[in-house]
């Protein structure tokens, strides 16, 4: 067999050499298998040398599409020209010669590689489609043939996806109201005894502000909800705006307590994920999305049964396939292919109704998806790498409940779970910040059984002293007109939860060798309403540690925040001299900046450090609070006649650790006699 005719846009040198591959004919085929302890062997089969700036044509698709995607400094060899190597290694799916994805590595002389890969896919029609899983993204996500294939898709979730049938089997209790759509041109709130079952779909989406509460009335997202639910063979949708009664707390409390179950048991969710506003719809055509790069490909020839007496070798298809970079790569310089984002990936309430649904049609900026509790897909076929896909509950939460034994890998898992979960909680925005522990009330209570009972604004008794540990997300952009930073007034929850916080957090690695230095007497965080025990805290909420109080002082050190433990030193005389911690403040550094700035050492303000936990095995690391004292005007009044005048009450302000101390210099923290310390 011979290699077909090079297209007049690819140089020869890549078209007989990476193209080449594909077809088996320049290298060893896909099939070789690995020669034992051999590590080089990839490279050697997938290797060839390039030069961009004198491949032989004036524009050369291939070595312009390199050239453009892998960046780098004037001191490498890129940039000048020389020979670099580049690796390109197919991904076989199901058929042997079925590729998925392509993998690209430059590897620059002398340095380690650097990779980026990119989505793969081409048209349903192409010479080389029986080649390539991957299809060419649907636009046109209103059309009657789109929703009849995410109808089926739906279908196929629900008869073969054991995952989504484990949470859900059969008809489902419906909600106290629905909306009939079996009229579409005269919907009406439909009243159940809340005894019956059935199937519904509900609707996630971005208010983007009032919202009319009467069916006469009706935004385009939700009458394009009521065609999706007509699309899909349904007749009953559920919508917060006309199923809640808006101007009743009373009935807003009911409800939002049964919204757990409202969006898990729903037979598929509609995210109306592409608009920020109620007004605007989601059926339109998305737009076209710019591929990183067309090239040709070499394809196998179809298998067929050849007829009786036919020879001579069959033809070899050429086609053509699209490289799409999914996202950002800052180590090559590569753009997204498109810069569509989810408006309810922004927003705190939708995280819950995506996160319990046990199978949501996406309508996304760039198509139509669907995400379940076994996959995400793209409907049509189109290839997903799951990017912006929300952290998944894990199955054993949204199963029937059973014991799940405290300390076990298991429920290990489920806790770190949750840490991610409100790490993605604290990125998105919410109108009312008032409403930090209700938009995630659901979600915590499905936690509940494994990591509760005593849910503490926001942080769990059982893993209290793990869950303090929180800090400032200095990598991630604010979320709030005011971001990194405490609410002065009104706080919704105290200081130690990460809910008082205006701003992304996360959580530290847990560490499963790390040992307690201090111990929880007693918390305390009251709910507002008893329908929502997992819900908002009544003012007050306080926390009572046994543990060490060390004086700090806060410094900069080449615009990174740490604190200095000098009193520390100068007490004990076999201390080191200067015990540094780093650490992460909770407003933002340019405020904590401003109040240093030519300030001794001394500094401003009277800071402690409280450690929690230390790591005892490798390098001894400790982790901890840093903590203001209290204002007397901002205590609670039965606080403060509890204290007797003795102010030993302190405040959250950041978080500290380190990480490169050896034993005998945090040895001294023992030395150190615990005291009975009061946070609000």
């Amino acid at each position: 067999m011979t290699l077909p005719p090079r297209p007049s846009y690819i140089c020869a040198h890549a078209w007989e050499g990476v193209f080449a591959v594909r077809f088996g004919l320049a290298y060893k085929p896909f099939n070789v298998t690995r020669p034992p302890n051999d590590d080089s062997w990839l490279h050697k089969r997938y290797q060839y040398a390039i030069s961009p700036t004198s491949c032989g044509l004036q524009k050369c698709v291939w070595c312009e599409f390199l050239e453009k995607h892998f960046k780098f400094s004037e001191s490498e060899c890129w940039v000048h020209g020389h020979t670099s190597k580049v690796l390109v290694q197919g991904v076989r799916g199901a058929c042997p010669y079925l590729l998925r994805e392509v993998r690209i590595k430059w590897q620059p002389c002398c340095e380690p590689s650097v990779s980026c890969k990119f989505g793969m896919y081409t048209t349903a029609d192409d010479h080389v489609a029986h080649c390539i899983e991957g299809r060419t993204r649907i636009l046109h996500v209103g059309s009657p043939n789109v929703l009849a294939m995410a109808k089926k898709c739906i279908d196929e979730c629900v008869g073969n996806h054991r995952a989504c049938q484990a949470i859900m089997r059969g008809p489902a209790p419906l909600p106290r109201r629905l909306i009939d759509c079996s009229d579409p041109l005269r919907v009406r709130i439909l009243e159940t005894d809340g005894k019956r079952r059935g199937r519904y779909v509900a609707l996630s989406y971005v208010w983007g502000g009032d919202q009319p509460h009467h069916p006469a009335v009706l935004p385009q997202t939700i009458l394009d909800a009521i065609r999706v639910t007509r699309a899909l063979g349904m007749i009953f949708l559920w919508i917060d705006s006309l199923c809640i009664i808006q101007d009743s707390e009373e009935d807003k409390h009911r409800e939002l307590a049964s919204m757990r179950d409202v969006y898990r048991y729903a037979y598929v969710t509609i995210d109306a994920a592409r608009t920020a506003r109620a007004s605007d719809g989601f059926l339109q055509d998305c737009q076209p999305l710019n591929p990183g790069v067309t090239l040709p490909f070499i394809g196998f020839p179809p298998v067929r049964r050849k007829p009786q007496g036919a020879s001579g070798n069959p033809e070899i298809p050429v086609g053509t396939v699209y490289l799409d970079v999914p996202r950002s790569d800052t180590m090559t310089g590569v753009e997204p292919a498109s810069s569509g984002k989810s408006e309810t990936g922004r927003r705190g309430w939708c995280l819950q109704e995506s996160m319990l649904s046990t199978r949501s049609l996406v309508f996304s900026p760039e198509t139509l998806q669907l995400r379940c509790q076994a996959l995400t897909q793209n409907i049509g076929g189109a290839g997903h790498l799951g990017q912006s896909d929300p952290p998944r509950l894990p199955d054993v939460i949204l199963r029937p409940r059973r014991p799940i034994e405290r300390g076990s890998d298991e429920w290990k898992k489920i806790h770190r779970t949750w840490h991610r979960i409100v790490e993605d909680y604290s990125r998105r925005l919410l109108s009312y910040s008032e409403d930090k522990l209700l938009a995630c009330a659901a979600i915590a209570e499905m936690f509940s059984p494994a990591l509760g009972p005593d849910y503490l604004a926001g942080l769990w008794r059982a893993t209290l002293l793990r869950d303090l540990l929180w800090q400032r997300d200095e990598d991630q952009l604010p979320t709030s007109n005011q971001p990194g930073q405490h609410p002065q007034k009104d706080a919704r929850a105290p200081s130690w939860s990460w809910a008082s916080f205006d701003g992304p957090v996360q959580f530290l690695p847990r560490s499963e060798t790390a040992v307690a230095m201090a111990e929880v007497v007693k918390c305390s965080a009251t709910p507002q309403d008893e329908h929502l025990p997992l819900g908002p805290i009544q003012a007050g909420g306080t926390l009572v540690l046994r543990a060490r109080l060390i004086p700090s002082l806060p410094y900069y050190d080449n615009d990174s925040e740490r604190i200095e433990l000098l009193p520390l030193a100068r007490k004990y005389r076999d201390a080191p001299r200067c015990l540094q911690l780093y650490a992460r403040f909770d407003r933002q550094v340019e405020l904590l900046r401003n109040s240093l700035q030519g300030v001794s050492l001394r500094g401003p303000r009277e800071l402690w450090m409280i450690p929690l936990v230390r790591n005892t095995v490798g390098h001894p690391d400790i982790q901890g609070l840093i903590v203001e004292r209290a204002e007397e005007s901002t205590l609670p009044a039965t606080l403060t006649a509890q204290q007797g005048g003795q102010m030993n009450v302190y405040r959250r302000v950041g978080f500290c650790g380190n990480y490169w101390y050896p034993a005998r210099d945090v040895a001294v923290f023992d030395r150190v006699p615990r005291v009975e310390i009061t946070l609000i």
